[in-house]
């Protein structure tokens, strides 16, 4: 079956932060442990952001109420975001390079404040022929519902289609629908495994 969209994961793939981990780089803004930072991050709380349920700013006031931190210290966590997430050019220039050839779909489990960041702060995207949110239409990866709006959205069947993720339960949930898939381990990596799904 011929290839014809790439679709592509939003943070931990093209957003980044310099610790490549975004638990990481809040555990080190607030002084606390990295390990308890990455359960919240991957608990049930954040799937309520994720689908709109809840805002990022209530999760991060529970998440200093969790680790014991004072709520005056929410600026820190709110810094990361506005300043130390950014996007990975060099991958970004490649899939706008990819876009001549293929459609290219964003697909991002994510709060309500991504689109602006999207449209106005970074202003990519133009690069994608299609944006699905998680939080906007209110379901969430691994749902195979979301995946099923992004192929209706693009126009393709999943497998004319590439996901490329950095979670294993995204990247399972879309193999068993007939996606091609790539688990994302960093740029160099997914890239060489995308020339040769392309190839084939």
């Amino acid at each position: 079956m011929t290839i014809k969209a790439l679709i592509w994961d939003m943070e931990g793939v093209l957003m980044l932060t310099d610790e490549n981990d975004i638990s990481l780089t809040v555990a080190k803004a607030l002084n606390a442990p990295y390990e308890k930072i990455r359960e919240i991050y991957f608990s049930d709380i954040n799937e309520k952001v994720d689908l709109g349920e809840i805002t990022m700013d209530q999760l991060n006031e529970y998440m200093l109420d969790t680790l014991q931190i004072s709520r005056d210290k929410k600026h820190l966590i709110e810094e990361v975001f506005n300043e130390k997430v950014y996007i990975d050019e060099d991958l970004l220039k490649q899939i706008v390079e990819m876009g001549r050839e293929y459609k290219i779909g964003l697909l991002s489990n994510y709060s309500n404040d991504l689109r602006t960041r999207i449209e106005k702060e970074w202003a990519i995207d133009s690069v994608f022929d299609e944006i699905i949110i998680s939080c906007e239409v209110g379901v969430a990866k691994p749902d195979p519902a979301i995946f099923n709006l992004m192929l209706d959205r693009l126009g393709v069947k999943a497998d004319e289609s590439v996901f490329i993720d950095d979670r294993i339960k995204n990247i399972d949930s879309a193999k068993k629908m007939g996606f091609h898939t790539i688990f994302f381990t960093s740029r160099e990596q997914a890239l060489e495994e995308l020339a040769l799904i392309l190839q084939v």
